[in-house]
């Protein structure tokens, strides 16, 4: 009876794509072939081979993921590879993938290492061979970032060619005119007319402007191009990094390695006083919404309720009672000293009906509507600084004059976006009025003092009647 041949595949690996690493894959192609050809006892089951990957892991190659799963499914008695290096740069790869096809009855053999994982010192031998040939690995991923960092220090623009309004290639950025006209509307429409960045993304959106590899723009997308250094024509390197040369993971630089800025290195869209406003700007609203809305703005006194016992503030709580009914209640949850502070919860209600009792005691406001008189104001400031940075421009003013006038707008900006904030619309069309007339609320065991906006003194209320 004629004995089954030894069903015998092979795996061959370039690291990179270039021409002379393609002509390598087909040499080694056609050395297993004839390797396989010359042994009488053996059937050739297939030649796999991975091209343009990296052998320092194996979750990227898809011939060799194949490979492994035709051993599983019993279709392999023998795999081939010229040497360890080509099967992984991973001791932790190469020895677990060598065990789990052992166990299965199938060997690897290693050709120009002269290692058979059928062998009984063949475990050895590799674990020996595979860390070298890690240590080599890391060797070179060393060796690639030192050159990497020294042509990026030269000027040298790394990644692919994704920029909005620029074209990268080798290394250089030059401006894309049609995508440029748009990065400086953008900037144009949240400097000078004080639009936000949702608003700025929806005006694109219906005007048919084509996004950056999206269906539609985004506030997100919108806020990129606003900070990206790179259209005031500087560059920074190294926003990610690769932290570990086996896994080849990226993630964001946050301090770990130094960063290469770059000023005045490629051709700018946007000028740099209007590229600082947009940063400034940036700062002031954020600064106004972590302060104005540091709570979620639901309740007339959402982030405005103060602890008078400890200086804590009062969040939101839903109590029920012995009778399993909800009441809304505010609770203090600060400390003094090494105690939890004291202060007995305020139910909403309560507090509602005290602070429209204050309401009432205040002199009738003007018809106006407050919301509208602020934006009107705000508008007004947002033209005056932007004649300021049209100025500088024209050459009326200096760089200095400048920086002081927007450091007065910047400054009144922050005090209108914070009371804005305070004023935003409460749920509840009744507490409406009490969100635009209340500042701030300081509540104590005995009383609840008011501060409302416009008025010096605050109002004090006795806590019999008003809460409980």
């Amino acid at each position: 009876m004629e004995q089954a041949k030894l069903r015998v595949a092979a795996y061959c690996r370039v690291s990179t794509d270039r021409e002379d690493q393609a002509n390598s894959l087909r040499s080694q192609q056609r050395y297993f072939q004839d390797y396989i050809d010359a042994h009488p006892g053996w059937s050739l089951a297939g030649v796999y081979a991975d091209e343009g990957v990296s052998g320092t892991s194996t979750r990227r190659r898809q011939a060799f993921q194949r490979l492994l799963r035709d051993a599983e499914n019993g279709r392999l008695d023998l795999i081939l590879t010229k040497e360890v290096s080509r099967f992984a740069r991973n001791t932790v790869d190469t020895l677990e993938y060598t065990r789990k096809l052992l166990q299965i009855g199938v060997g690897v053999r290693f050709l120009s290492d002269h290692i058979d994982t059928r062998d009984n010192d063949g475990e050895l031998r590799l674990t020996i061979m595979a860390s070298m040939a890690q240590e080599e690995s890391r060797k070179t991923s060393q060796r690639v970032k030192w050159g990497q960092l020294r042509r990026m220090e030269a000027g040298v623009a790394f990644g692919n060619d994704s920029t909005y309004g620029y074209a990268t290639q080798k290394g250089r950025l030059s401006i894309r005119e049609g995508e440029a006209g748009v990065v400086r509307e953008v900037y144009r429409r949240f400097l000078q007319e004080g639009k936000g960045t949702y608003v700025i993304a929806r005006e694109l959106n219906e005007e048919g402007v084509q996004p950056p590899r999206a269906a539609a723009w985004s506030s997100t997308m919108v806020l990129r191009l606003l900070r990206n250094e790179k259209y005031v024509g500087d560059l920074l390197q190294k926003k990610y990094i690769t932290t570990d040369y086996l896994t080849h993971r990226k993630v964001e630089n946050r301090g770990m390695e130094e960063q290469i800025y770059l000023r005045d290195h490629h051709p700018a869209i946007v000028e740099r006083p209007v590229w600082e406003a947009v940063q400034a700007e940036l700062a002031r609203r954020a600064a106004a919404r972590g302060e104005g809305s540091r709570y979620s703005g639901r309740y007339w006194c959402s982030g405005k309720l103060t602890c008078g016992l400890c200086g804590g503030r009062l969040t939101s709580r839903i109590r029920r009672r012995r009778d399993g009914s909800a009441v809304h209640t505010w609770t203090c949850g600060g400390r003094t000293g090494e105690e939890r502070c004291t202060l007995a919860p305020v139910e909403h209600e309560m507090l509602t009906a005290c602070a429209a009792q204050a309401l009432g005691e205040r002199p009738a406001p003007p018809e106006e509507d407050a919301a509208g008189h602020l934006a009107e104001r705000r508008a007004r400031l947002v033209a005056r600084r932007t004649r300021a940075v049209d100025a500088y421009l024209a050459g009326a003013i200096t760089r200095e004059e400048l920086a002081l006038a927007r450091e007065k707008y910047e400054r009144e900006l922050t005090r209108l976006d914070k009371r804005a904030a305070q004023t935003s619309a409460a749920p509840a069309a009744g507490e409406r009025e009490l969100a635009a007339a209340v500042e701030r609320a300081v509540v104590y065991p005995d009383r609840l003092e008011l501060r409302l906006w416009g008025r010096r003194d605050p109002i004090v209320l006795p806590r019999p009647g008003c809460y409980r």
